[in-house]
């Protein structure tokens, strides 16, 4: 079963973000922290999908990104300064925050496809 860990110091922001996705994401387990949490929680989750704020997926790169797990980034500031920052660091994509559940689904639908991974 695929996994998507939420990383948001906001609660209510990261149990919104957690309830949307599993209304969308049916099959798949949804894992969530604060973004200050530590780096193996991506490997203790098994996470496929990692959905967490430009500070924390910076974070998460410095202190090694699990290979093969898609990272995406949630950011206020879509500027092609924040673009090139999620592309030299390898990200899967980033996200305008808030962000709605027709631009999750549209985002992180194909990166949970089995034939994909």
């Amino acid at each position: 079963m695929p996994v998507i860990l939420v990383l948001e110091d906001d609660s209510s922001t990261r149990n919104g973000l957690v309830e949307t996705l599993r209304s969308l994401f049916v099959g798949v387990r949804v894992a969530s922290g604060r973004s200050d949490a530590a780096p193996g929680i991506v490997t203790v989750e098994r996470a496929d999908v990692v959905l967490a704020s430009m500070a924390a997926v910076e974070r998460l790169y410095r202190n090694g990104a699990p290979e093969g797990v898609a990272v995406v980034a949630l950011t206020r500031e879509m500027s092609p300064d924040t673009l090139l920052r999620a592309e030299a660091l390898g990200m899967a994509g980033a996200l305008r925050a808030p962000v709605g559940a027709e631009q999750l689904a549209m985002a992180l639908g194909p990166m949970l496809d089995p034939a994909r991974r």
